[in-house]
């Protein structure tokens, strides 16, 4: 009984302040870059190495099956 009780107590306390600290959004000190990123090339594989070779970039293949 004093377990649910404790519970009960918890849920309708403690889970509000829970959600509200999940709902707002963090902030973030720092940007992050990446040096990396995903284009789609429907050509194919070679075009698609062709065109990372002439703007300075390398190929690293394809990423997901698709």
């Amino acid at each position: 009984m004093i377990v649910r009780v404790t519970l009960v107590c918890f849920l309708l306390v403690g889970a509000p302040i829970k959600s509200e600290a999940e709902a707002r959004p963090r902030a973030r000190p720092v940007p992050i870059y990446s040096n990396q990123f995903a284009v789609h090339v429907p050509e194919g594989v070679e075009a698609a190495t062709e065109i990372a070779e002439k703007h300075g970039f390398d190929n690293h293949g394809q990423h997901r099956d698709s």
